[in-house]
């Protein structure tokens, strides 16, 4: 527990906080201390200074009689609180006048010469300025006509009216302040950092147990942490998706692939068996061959999709026309489409020139017609049309076949995936997933509609020449 403690983000965050409002607090209160003391400081000096301005004019009409006058006729506190002294030009002093609490008294005994013994008590009266931390001194002089000046001087108690119970106020508010920041900086920082505590126990839970279903409660609210809990539970729904279409692919994989293993090891058994005719036993291997080629076909495709989802697949660009993958698709396709008496009927009446790699993208357009081939009925139409604007080319593969349902439309493109209504048709899923993986690593995309024809719309998009290529990965 107190390691927990000492490690918590919301403990170091309050105690950083509480530094900050700490010297916060300090630095205002050095600031407002220095202020106050300036203006208590102005405010004597210029007291002074206008005492010194009034006596020297006194001291020049009427000399230091009418300056004693002044003085004396003042009974003012703050009068009699003031040092004043005429200094002649020759360093003499005509004139002084000490306040009370700078004259510190001495009593003499001086013995009487003949007297036997009898000692007279003579009194000193020494001037001496008072020592205390909590007192200031202001000063201020007046030069006089005749070369002398007249000097004013007063000890002020400023320091221990004011400042000093504003320091000790500030010391003990100080103190109350900077526990209450301690206990409700930790409070609040406990408060707002228990998203990412609720995160790190999702994940730890998630790692020790591998429950992919395991949430973090959302908290209400739109700021940084809520986001981040509803980013990180969207990341985690996304992983768990990806995780059992990682499942589905690897069953439908090991269902698919184990009829041509299963064929592809009976043949070479046969090949194999005692007795057999060496013209059969050749065709056996040719066949083992024919098998062979298709599943490296397969894994071949499989790793052209991982590079392409994963922006690894290597294009070889130029200006290539639509129209022209279009032409070599139908003449590819052209006895697969005359054994089933479907029509293919090729529209493409202007240019649509895009920046692609004629082969990638040859075979994209390739699966697309094979696709359109295989769920379109004997006796049934294909149109292959391009299209062209100043965003774009488009090629379009219609047909009248079942089409697409509306909830498969999107999973048709993903990896191994078959549809209720291609379960009975030949191939492995692979074909869509290369045309939406060869589109994307373009640029582009790949989308499925409903064709007027009655079937299914697929539409491969891409950007135009110069366009930027938003879309790729």
């Amino acid at each position: 527990m107190f390691e927990r403690l000492r490690r918590s983000l919301a403990l170091r965050l309050a105690s950083l906080y509480t530094l900050v409002f700490a010297l916060a607090a300090a630095l205002l209160f050095a600031v407002l201390y220095w202020v106050l003391a300036n203006a208590l400081e102005a405010r004597e000096k210029a007291a002074v200074e206008q005492l010194a301005g009034r006596l020297s004019r006194v001291y020049e009409e009427g000399g230091a009689l009418a300056l004693r006058g002044e003085i004396n006729s003042n009974t003012a506190p703050e009068v009699r609180s003031f040092f004043v002294r005429v200094v002649t030009a020759s360093n003499e002093t005509v004139f002084v006048s000490v306040p009370p609490d700078w004259l510190q008294t001495q009593v003499l005994s001086i013995p009487i010469p003949g007297s036997g013994g009898l000692e007279a008590m003579r009194q000193i009266s020494t001037v001496r300025v008072p020592l205390n931390a909590l007192k200031d001194y202001a000063v201020a002089s007046a030069q006089l006509p005749d070369g002398g000046v007249l000097q004013v001087g007063r000890s002020t108690d400023s320091r221990a009216v004011l400042l000093q119970p504003f320091r000790l106020a500030f010391a003990w508010v100080g103190a109350a302040a900077l526990a209450i920041s301690i206990v409700a900086g930790t409070i609040l920082a406990w408060r707002a950092t228990r998203p990412i505590r609720l995160l790190s126990d999702t994940a730890r839970r998630i790692i020790e147990t591998g429950d992919l279903s395991a949430r973090v409660a959302s908290p209400g609210g739109s700021d940084e942490l809520a986001l981040l809990v509803r980013q990180f539970n969207a990341l985690l729904e996304r992983n768990a998706a990806h995780v059992q279409v990682l499942r589905n692919t690897l069953d439908s994989l090991a269902h698919d692939l184990r009829t041509p293993l299963t064929r592809l090891r009976g043949t070479a058994e046969l090949a194999l068996a005692d007795g057999q005719d060496p013209s059969e036993a050749k065709e056996a291997l040719a066949h083992c061959v024919d098998e062979t080629d298709g599943l490296l076909h397969v894994i071949e495709t499989l790793l052209d999709i991982s590079a392409a989802e994963g922006g690894a697949l290597k294009l070889h660009t130029r200006p290539v026309d639509m129209r022209s993958l279009a032409e070599k698709a139908a003449e590819l396709y052209k006895e697969v489409a005359e054994e089933k008496a479907i029509v293919v009927e090729l529209r493409l009446p202007v240019p649509a020139v895009a920046e692609a790699d004629p082969v990638r993208l040859g075979q994209a357009v390739n699966n697309l017609l094979d696709n359109a081939l295989k769920y379109t009925p004997s006796g049934g139409r294909v149109v292959l049309s391009a299209e062209s604007d100043p965003h774009g080319v488009s090629l379009v593969v219609e047909d009248n076949g079942p089409g697409v349902p509306a909830a498969e439309r999107e999973a048709i493109f993903r990896r191994l995936y078959r549809g209720d209504q291609s379960r009975s048709q030949r191939g492995l899923g692979l074909g869509l997933s290369l045309v939406k993986a060869v589109a994307e690593a373009h640029g582009g995309t790949v989308t499925v509609a409903d064709a007027a024809l009655g079937g299914a719309r697929f539409t491969l998009r891409l950007p135009a020449i110069g366009v930027p290529k938003t879309g790729a990965a």
